[in-house]
């Protein structure tokens, strides 16, 4: 029994240690004009000594509401603005015609790599995308001939 709950605290500590080790950051909140679009900056920040696998996929998963247009609903390490970096970082295009607050899923799994052994990590986030209505051009002054 005493075995069984020594094993569990090192199951729990080594699963705490590695969460700590990386982070994941994504803006909560994108703000877009209606008609024009924004880039999602989705960046993976790991410690020293550590690095994200190049022999297994980075995949991330991108599951938006009906009014949101992305070019791809899955991107992997290619699609990274640096490919080749131990931590690569993504830009994701994206565009909505209506305005209103909308939901963009992000989903992304990869495997973390120290000097002898890799653990795959799983991470979620949710983004608000914001549109609002384009900004109307300059209404002409009628006291100007």
């Amino acid at each position: 029994m005493h075995a069984l709950v020594a094993l569990a605290v090192l199951w729990l500590a080594a699963s705490s240690a590695s969460a700590e080790r990386w982070e994941l950051t994504i803006p909560e909140r994108l703000e877009l004009a209606a008609g024009a679009g924004g880039a999602l900056p989705i960046v993976i920040a790991v410690d020293r000594g550590l690095k994200i696998s190049k022999d297994a996929a980075i995949i991330v998963d991108l599951a938006p509401d009906s009014a949101i247009t992305v070019k791809r609903r899955r991107l992997g390490r290619t699609d990274a603005v640096d490919p080749d970096a131990d931590a690569p970082r993504f830009s994701v295009g994206v565009r909505a015609d209506t305005p209103g607050d909308f939901a963009l899923r992000v989903r992304l799994r990869f495997w973390l790599c120290g000097s002898k052994s890799c653990q795959p990590v799983e991470a979620r986030r949710n983004v608000v995308i914001s549109v609002t209505a384009p900004a109307a051009g300059p209404t002409p002054n009628p006291a100007t001939p």
